[in-house]
């Protein structure tokens, strides 16, 4: 089911845009100070805007919650899906478009990517470094992703331990933290509004202020997890086709005992992934 496949895997490629194509680059970035410029807002720390920024990001364990998720481009899908995490190890992820019951799922592990077709009854396993192309993208920058928290590819959530490797800058009223670490002549943003509420990641080639990408994130809301963003949107273009996702989750709950589920059943054709991927 062609539909199904691609709505399995473009979480991936969305996520994975920014990172897995980059090739690690020599460049260094000085750490350039705030500037202080912009009108004061309430919520803003102009003394220190990445201290206030690293605030709002609080610490979890594990997460479940159901939600929906659509792709638009080539084949328009949507799904209501169930979501569980462990951080640091593990996304699980269940497609259930009709009455509940699961027609796929997909797990990324450290090493591996699993997904599984249950209406045509095949199957990838794959070490995960076919999606990252040798970058050293983690299991914990796939999920800030997904949760909207800013994140140094392979060395985890921004925070005042890592400072020095970042670059704040204002624009306007919004902040921008930028890891100074390029791949392949691209570099990576988050920008923060005023209340240091999360509204982007970009993907934008050196020497330009446009995003070659963009993940959008929206309805953030302040959770036992800190600021967590529930709505997160892509345009994309895969093998020249452009595609917009979406992934919306409702009722997050944290810190539980979750069930992910590493089974393939045994009489399921196992597809390589380069067969999977050309489905594209």
């Amino acid at each position: 089911m062609k539909k199904i496949n691609i709505a399995i895997l473009i979480i991936l490629v969305a996520s994975m845009t920014a990172c897995g194509t980059f090739k690690k680059a020599n460049t260094n970035q000085p750490v350039i100070n705030p500037t202080g410029q912009g009108q004061s807002t309430q919520g803003e720390s102009h003394d220190d805007p990445f201290a206030a920024i690293v605030s709002t990001l609080g610490e979890w364990q594990t997460l479940q919650t159901g939600g929906n998720i659509s792709l638009k481009g080539g084949n328009n899908f949507s799904s209501s899906i169930q979501v569980r995490m462990i951080r640091d190890k593990a996304i699980f992820i269940s497609l259930r478009p009709m009455l509940g019951i699961e027609v796929g799922r997909l797990l990324i592990t450290a090493d591996s990517l699993y997904a599984v077709d249950k209406v045509h009854k095949r199957y990838i396993a794959e070490k995960v470094s076919i999606l990252t192309a040798g970058i050293p993208v983690t299991v914990s920058d796939v999920q800030d992703i997904f949760l909207g928290r800013p994140f140094i590819i392979g060395k985890g959530t921004i925070s005042e331990g890592n400072k020095s490797q970042v670059t704040v800058s204002r624009e306007g009223s919004n902040i921008l933290l930028t890891p100074n670490e390029k791949y392949k002549g691209y570099g990576y943003s988050f920008t923060f509004d005023k209340s240091n509420r999360i509204t982007s990641l970009d993907i934008i080639p050196s020497g330009s202020t446009t995003p070659a990408y963009q993940v959008k994130f929206s309805g953030v809301k302040s959770t036992p997890a800190g600021n967590i963003a529930h709505d997160i949107n892509v345009d994309a273009t895969v093998d020249k086709k452009k595609m917009a996702f979406s992934l919306n989750y409702k009722n997050i709950e944290w810190n539980k005992q979750v069930n992910i589920d590493r089974s393939i059943p045994n009489s399921y054709k196992r597809m390589d992934a380069a067969s999977l991927f050309s489905l594209f």
